[in-house]
Order: structure tokens, then sequence, then C-alpha cells
């Protein structure tokens, strides 16, 4: 059963809905014929020019009368060509001022015709030699004038003013039968009738539009839970992958290599996003339809409405408009949310792609996983942003809104606000290309300048560091030239000591062979080290001794920890071993010449109390 407050909501939504609707189908007509007086249209830019609604065809400009219950075509009138509209002569008046005149009188036609007994009569009159035609009803005992039958008109219909005259007639006793005929009481009553039976019919697919959208919702926001519990990283996860977290150790006990492990952590990650890619292509296919829903009712009640108003004859005159510019509205708005749904999704699509790489390692998968989302999300804010200005731009010059004025002030304002901010677009624009190509994110380790941290915080602006001290160092975006990542992939710990000529070299090897392999052999340390440590040999030869490298591969951020402790066994090793380190070689000659002196001046003979002479060095 359905609860209370979604029944309020729905209420709520369906009101604020049918408003809208309403006044948009209703409304319309006033806004569409409305000018906004601070934003001139191209008529008044060149008076030479004829205005909408007229055809000019040479010495003759044509418009069309209109029916005042409907706006159904009626007839062409015509009269000679207004070159300059601003300073009109006395002789020529403009077609578009003659259609107003006649679109005045019908409409005073129409009232006549529904407040008459009978049907008023349509009939031909002469005023001042011209041909006229004039309307005579039961209600007035002076005829109303309608038309006048012009010179221009039968030279333009290639017809006599006569022939003319009465084809007009014609037209206007059809028009006002069919206007009394739709206000008599009978047909006025079945109409009405028919209008509230759509009515009714409205509130029904509504509330099966509502039904079904409620439906669709609750099993989108169930799939939403299994989505998020799909995720890399979540609590659900890590407890249903439990064979993707299997350490390498365990993998050895079970008889499996430690390739075969990597892999199968790799794959069973893959697994997991494209899982994850399958649920949300469920969720956007529940998304999709209950967007197709919402449209469908918009629509239903869009025609609807438009269906009532050319049914009721008090509406009628309202039906072109319902049916056309808002309709227009109602398309371009329905395009531009269905192109950022296919741009969305072909995001989706393509960060599915880039993330589900099969020859990347694990680590390298999941961190572009972390960062797709990031990117995808500034992507489809960006299509949101282009689209629905797009989108208000189309609109817009539906109400005869200069958009290229618009979008010029637009412009001129956007260059002096990067004029005026020019540091913070760099932040932005090295902020991107950060972002791009993945030169670091948060929890990398880098070194920036002289400054070396932990990377906090990470946004189009600045980067934020947390070096080993605790500090937390901002730098602007725009200031980052040279970036070094400590982190990337893997690490290594650079490990180099110097040790005495009185060593054997292969000695000190062999025993830097066996700390590095015994440290290898332990699991705890093994986990961060994907190979074995590597002993160079010598590197070096100098007065000092010789200079012995070790290199340890480790997993990111762990070079340091698995360095602290290489340090400490080596220096157990070596005093177990007796290796000596290096120190810097001084030979002294107990009979300095004097060619020696100062060589020898920084040594100082001491006699001690009890006669010992002692050496020193300054």
């Amino acid at each position: 059963m359905l609860s209370f407050n979604h029944l309020r909501h729905f209420t709520i939504r369906f009101l604020l809905t049918s408003l809208l609707t309403i006044a948009l189908v209703i409304g319309w007509s006033a806004i569409a014929h409305s000018q906004l007086p601070s934003l001139p249209t191209a008529a008044s830019k060149d008076p030479r020019q004829p205005p909408h609604g007229v055809t000019r065809l040479g010495v003759y400009e044509i418009a069309m009368v209109l029916s005042p219950l409907d706006n159904k075509f009626l007839f062409e009138v015509v009269s000679p060509t207004v070159f300059n509209r601003d300073k009109p002569t006395e002789e020529s008046l403009p077609v578009e001022v003659r259609v107003e005149e006649i679109k005045q009188r019908l409409r005073r036609l129409f009232y006549r015709a529904i407040k008459a007994k009978q049907t008023p009569i349509v009939s031909i009159g002469t005023l001042n030699n011209r041909s006229i035609l004039q309307l005579n009803d039961d209600q007035t005992s002076r005829p109303l004038k309608l038309v006048t039958v012009t010179e221009p008109d039968a030279d333009y219909h290639g017809k006599t003013l006569e022939e003319l005259a009465k084809e007009w007639q014609q037209i206007l006793q059809v028009e006002v039968e069919r206007i009394d005929q739709l206000f008599s009481r009978p047909v006025l009553l079945q109409r009405i009738g028919q209008s509230l039976q759509i009515a009714i019919g409205l509130l029904l697919g509504s509330f099966m539009l509502w039904f079904l959208r409620q439906t669709l919702i609750r099993k989108q926001e169930a799939l939403q839970t299994r989505h998020l519990k799909s995720k890399p990283g979540s609590e659900h996860t890590t407890v249903t992958q439990t064979d993707a977290e299997i350490s390498p150790t365990q993998m050895l006990e079970s008889s499996q290599t430690e390739a075969e492990a990597i892999t199968h952590q790799r794959s069973r990650f893959l697994a997991i996003l494209q899982q994850q890619f399958s649920l949300k292509r469920q969720l956007d296919i529940y998304s999709f339809v209950n967007w197709l829903l919402f449209w469908t009712f918009i629509l239903l009640w869009y025609i609807g409405i438009a269906v009532i108003m050319s049914r009721v004859p008090f509406l009628m005159r309202w039906a072109t408009e319902a049916t056309a510019a808002p309709l227009l509205l109602l398309v371009i708005w329905f395009f531009i949310s269905l192109a950022i749904r296919i741009g969305k999704s072909l995001i989706d699509r393509l960060t599915h792609v880039w993330t589900t790489h099969p020859y990347l390692p694990l680590s390298e998968t999941q961190r572009i996983a972390l960062r797709a989302a990031t990117v995808s999300g500034a992507l489809k804010g960006l299509i949101t942003f282009v689209f629905i200005t797009l989108g208000i731009v189309f609109s817009l010059s539906l109400f005869n809104v200069p958009t290229s004025s618009i979008l010029a002030g637009g412009a001129v304002i956007g260059i002096a606000i990067s004029l005026g901010s020019q540091s913070l677009i760099k932040d932005m624009v090295n902020g991107c290309l950060i972002l791009v190509e993945d030169q670091f994110a948060v929890g990398d380790v880098i070194q920036i300048g002289d400054k070396t941290g932990l990377v906090e915080n990470l946004n189009l602006r600045v980067t934020q560091l947390r070096d080993s001290e605790g500090k937390l160092i901002t730098i602007p975006n725009s200031n980052i030239t040279d970036v070094s990542n400590l982190t990337r992939l893997w690490s290594r710990v650079d490990f180099s000591i110097m040790v005495a000529y009185d060593n054997d070299p292969q000695q000190v090897i062999n025993v830097l062979s066996q700390v590095s392999q015994q440290l290898y052999s332990e699991p705890e340390w093994r986990e961060l080290m994907p190979n074995p440590p590597e002993v160079l040999g010598i590197d070096e030869l100098s007065h000092t001794g010789m200079l012995m490298r070790v290199w340890i591969q480790t997993t990111p951020m762990q070079q340091w920890i698995v360095g602290r402790e290489f340090r400490l066994r080596v220096r157990q090793a070596f005093a177990a071993n007796n290796i000596q380190v290096g120190r810097p070689q001084i030979n002294y000659d107990s009979d300095c010449k004097n060619a020696q002196l100062e060589l020898c001046s920084s040594i100082h003979l001491r006699s001690s109390g009890d006669g010992k002479s002692i050496h020193e060095n300054d």
C-alpha cells in the first residue's frame, strides 16, 4: 500500500507540474507576441524591411487574415509597398495596420455572433464608391463594417472587385455559421463533456505513470545499494573477495607461484570492476526509463491540454500557440536532456575501458579506478554546462531575444574576468593537466623544488603537502613546473655504505647478500618487496674506502620502513663479521722535512704529566 508521504509528494509534484504546463500553454500567446523594450527587434533596426508576417512582392505587400475563433486562415489582403515604415505617406497604409483593423472588427463579429439569437448575415455594401463586407444581425440596427475590398486586392488575386467580394463574403459567412454552431448550447455542452473525459483520462494516466516511477525508484534504490557495496575497498567487497586478498605467502602454501597469485589478484579486481560496471549499466537503464516516464508525463499533459483547448470554443484561439511554440520549447529541452544522458553514458563506457586495461599492474589499475571517478565527474559537469547553455540560447531565441548580443556581452565579461584572474586560470589549467596526466594523486609522496611531503589535498587550484615535521605546505598549481613522484607504482631503497680497504670485498658482498636474502625470506617483509634485493657490488673507490651499493624494490610508501630494517641488520652483521666502515686515510712521516712543515703543522706534540706523548689532529 502507498504510504501517506508518497501520496503527499505525488500530489505536490502533480499540482506543480500541472500548473506549470497550463501556464506555459495558456500564457504563451502573450509571451510570443510581446517584445522586450530594451531589446529592439530586427524590424525596428531596419524600417525598410517588412515586419514578421508580411510578404513583399514588388509593389505589393501581402498579409494573412485569421479567424478570431481559432486563428484559422481566411484570406489574404494586399496593400501597396511601404519602403519606410518610420515615415509612411498619407495615401499608403501598411498592410499590417490594415490586418490589425480587420482583426479587431472580426473580434466584434465573434462577440455579435455569440449574442445573436439568429445566425448573422454577411452582405456586400458600398461605402465611398468601394465595395465593403458588413455584418447584419438581429441585435443591432446598424451593420458592422468588416473588410474593404480594394483594387490591389483584386489585382493580386486576379479577379474583379465583385468576384473577390463574393468570394470573401462566402468565406466570412461560413465562419459566422461555424461560430454560431460551436457556441450553440448542445454543441458547447457536448464539447465540455468531452474535455472533462479527457481531463479524467489525464489524471488516471498520471497516476499510472507515478506508480510505475515509484516502482522503478524502489528498484533503483536497491540496485544502488548493491552498487555501493560492490565498489573496491568497501567493507562488503572486502568480505566477498577473500581470494583477492590472499597474501603471496598463503599462495605459496597452497602450491601456487607468486606470479599466479598476482595474476589472480588482478583478474579478481578486474572482475569486481566489471561487476560494478554491469550494475552501473542497470542503474543507467532504470534511470533512463524513469526519465522517459517523466517526459511521457509532460507530453501526456501537453497533448491533453492542447486537445482540450482545441475542443472548447472559448479556448480555441490559443490552440495554435499551444501546439507550435511551446511544443518547440519542449522538444529543445527534450533533446538537450537526451544529449546530456548520451554524453554521460559515453563517458562511463570510456572510463570502464580505461580502468579495465588487462596489461596494467594491479596497483596501477587500482590507482586509475580511483582517479577515473574524478575525471569522469569533471567531464560530466562540463558536458552538462555546455548543453544547458545551448538550451538557454535556443530558448531565448524563441522569445525573439537577440542571443548574439547576449553572447557578445558574455564574451566581453568573460575576457574581463580572465584578465583580472590570470593566476587563477593558470592554477586551474595546470590542475587539470596534473589530473589528466596523473602526475601525482592524493596519498603520493612527491618532491616539488625543495619541498617534499605527502599529498593530502589536490584540487584544480592548489596542492597541499604534509612534510616530515608535520607542516602543511600549500603550493599553487601554476608554480608546479618539475615534480618528482617517490611512490608511483613502486619505490626503491638505495642503500650504500663505505667500508674500509682492510676488509675482504668478497666477504662484504657475501654478508650483504645473506642479509638481503634473510630479509626477503621473512613473510612480513616479503609482502613489501615485489622482487629480491640486488647487491650491486663495489660502486666506487676513494681515499675513504670502498662504496658498496644495494637496491631494494618495495611497494609504494614502504621504502622507508624496509630501509630502516635493512640498515639495522647490516649494522649487526658487520659487527658480527668484524667488518670495518671506511675512514679517511692520512700517512704521517715522523721526520718532517722543511718542505713538509706546513703539512706537519696540523700535528701537535704534547707532554702529559706522566711523560707520555699524545698525537692530536686539529
